[in-house]
């Protein structure tokens, strides 16, 4: 009975470590894309729902997205996750930490931004050209 419990929680830990260790590659590869380094593993994760219909700030999210070649309408009123992560490589120093946002519904990004979290930060689209202007 011992044995088979130790080994019930040996698979279980196998699997948790073999899911974690997959479960941001989409979203690196993703953010890989536009030109970002980040942390392999996001700093947070978040449960999301895209307004249907858009209000304001969604509206002016979403001509972030589109600045990308993304677009949030189609997923209008879904459920997803926001996984952020923490920029290695932005081009120049912001004085403090420079964050990726990932937006996934059904696992898939669909979405995202570029930004900082203070009252004086900044938000961009994830083209990584758009770190480079003022």
């Amino acid at each position: 009975m011992y044995f088979a419990a130790v080994v019930i929680i040996m698979v279980t830990t196998l699997t948790f470590v073999i899911f974690a260790s997959g479960a941001d590659e989409e979203q690196l590869k993703f953010l890989t894309e536009y030109g970002w380094e980040v942390t392999e593993k996001a700093v947070e994760k978040a449960d999301i729902i895209i307004p249907n219909p858009f209000d304001k700030v969604y509206e002016n999210y979403n001509k972030i997205q589109l600045e990308a070649g993304l677009d949030l309408r189609p997923y209008m009123g879904m459920r997803g996750v926001r996984y952020t992560y923490i920029v290695q490589n932005y081009p120049r120093d912001v004085g403090e930490e420079v964050r990726a946002n990932v937006i996934c519904i059904s696992g898939k990004p669909v979405g995202g931004d570029i930004m900082t979290v203070s009252l004086h930060g900044f938000m961009h689209s994830l083209n990584f050209d758009d770190a480079l202007k003022d």
